[in-house]
């Protein structure tokens, strides 16, 4: 988007300043109009490459995109509607909508790809679907899709409880921005965040870290301290990687669950912290506590909003927009020539496990951006492990010979794989569908739903 000149036409003062902010910040030029009349006139002294209008059709885009249909030099046409729909660009009947629903982010991230679409096509005005579903988002988090839905439905119940949460999931699937989005949301957000992995501190230093002490606790402490706990007092604490915390660390934690109280190494007295307590981990803590690297009685404490965070292999839809808004962060930082990805290219990341998940797929994208020549990402930019998965034919066997039909005959789908793995699942747990739940990395209601499949 950067250097894009972008003309606003509503009737809104509102959606014509916010989206003025958010896509001068991604780098366009930007006026505004505020009727197709005033954008019309305003056209052929400022050549846009791009009107975004927010009149309805009858009463002012229909005439601004036949206005930009008879000029010398037509811009691409984005219509915005109120309703709930795909992003895309019109055809010039009115057919084509794109949600104004969703936040400027979101919003500047259609508006840029629209752009790409229509300048990769060759035409003007036209319709390029841009995206199947809505764009969900939750602060800093989104995508779209059903488990996206069902995992913002949770985390928004989540803010609304002043209860402990504790946040699952595999590492890299975004536990801190969901800590960050239920602190922001609750009514604790004029409070403090405050966030701390529990596996960086050793545990010699963990009470102090935690806890604080008073002058003269130990050697070298000339002046009292405030820990952690104090630190987030009415607001939220996030103990990242809760799997990690020793044992004695779980017992006095326990104590701040159970009453709010803290007592700073060396002193006398405890004294009371109003304090929100949100954990994460991605190791099985029903698993580690039968191994006895985990306290039951703080599983429990812990264990009382539940959110587990989907890993992103299994979000293909979600694996595009995430590409797509990390492109547009880089085009901003770093002034990457590459501002879309070729269809091929979105495909092999798509096919890709990302065992690293979100994490892996932004540290991708920043580094085919940092080294890519043209302006579309292709497979080949792309590192060597996400596209060798990209091949079809004879190329699929690209690590060995094509191989024999008896090789193969005794292979199952992957449903069915799948299938086997999660009736494996629940006969180890003996039927209990929560803790099955949790060792398979998905909500309870994914489960039920893949049950009554089988």
């Amino acid at each position: 988007m950067q250097g894009q000149r972008i003309l606003i036409v509503d009737d809104s003062w509102v959606l014509r300043t916010r989206l003025k902010e958010g896509l001068s910040d991604a780098g366009a030029v930007v006026q505004t109009a505020e009727s197709a009349h005033d954008a019309l006139a305003l056209l052929p002294r400022w050549p846009a490459d791009l009107v975004v209008s927010g009149l309805q059709w009858e009463r002012g885009s229909m005439a601004l995109c036949a206005g930009i249909r008879g000029a010398a030099r037509q811009p691409a046409f984005l219509l915005l509607s109120p309703q709930a729909g795909a992003y895309t660009v019109d055809n010039g009947d009115g057919a084509g909508l794109a949600s104004s629903r969703a936040d400027g982010a979101a919003l500047s991230l259609a508006i840029a790809e629209a752009g790409e679409a229509l300048r990769a096509s060759g035409e003007q005005v036209h319709r390029a679907s841009l995206y199947g579903q809505d764009i969900l988002r939750f602060h800093e988090m989104f995508g779209c899709g059903s488990d996206m839905r069902d995992l913002i439905e949770r985390l928004e119940r989540a803010a609304r409880v002043d209860m402990p949460v504790l946040l699952t999931g595999p590492s890299g699937t975004g536990k801190e921005l969901a800590a960050r989005g239920i602190h922001r949301e609750s009514a604790r957000r004029k409070g403090p965040f405050v966030a701390v992995n529990c596996g960086a501190i050793p545990e010699s230093l963990w009470e102090s870290e935690f806890f604080g002490y008073t002058a003269g606790a130990f050697s070298g402490a000339n002046k009292s301290r405030d820990g952690l706990f104090a630190a987030a007092d009415g607001g939220t604490l996030l103990l990242d990687e809760i799997g990690e915390m020793p044992l004695r660390g779980q017992a006095k934690l326990l104590r701040v669950l159970e009453g709010g109280w803290i007592r700073p190494v060396g002193a006398v007295r405890e004294h009371q912290i109003d304090v929100r307590i949100v954990a994460a981990t991605h190791r099985n803590l029903a698993q580690a506590t039968e191994q006895g690297r985990f306290r039951h009685d703080l599983l429990y404490r812990l264990d009382v909003l539940a959110v587990t965070l989907p890993g992103l292999a299994g979000r293909p839809d979600d694996i595009a927009v995430l590409a797509r808004h990390f492109l547009q962060e880089c085009r901003i930082e770093m002034s990457c020539v590459a501002n879309g990805f070729e269809s091929d290219a979105l495909r092999s990341l798509q096919g890709y496990a990302f065992p690293g998940n979100i994490r892996e797929l932004r540290n991708i994208v920043q580094s085919v951006a940092a080294f890519a020549r043209g302006t579309r990402i292709s497979v080949s930019d792309l590192p060597e492990r996400v596209r060798r998965l990209d091949h079809a034919g004879d190329d699929a066997w690209a690590y060995g010979a094509r191989p024999r039909e008896s090789d193969v005959c005794d292979l199952v789908t992957l449903e069915e794989r799948k299938r086997a793995y999660v009736l494996e699942v629940l006969k180890r747990v003996r039927g209990n569908k929560r803790a099955a739940a949790r060792i398979l990395g998905i909500e309870r209601r994914t489960l039920y739903r893949w049950l009554a499949r089988s």
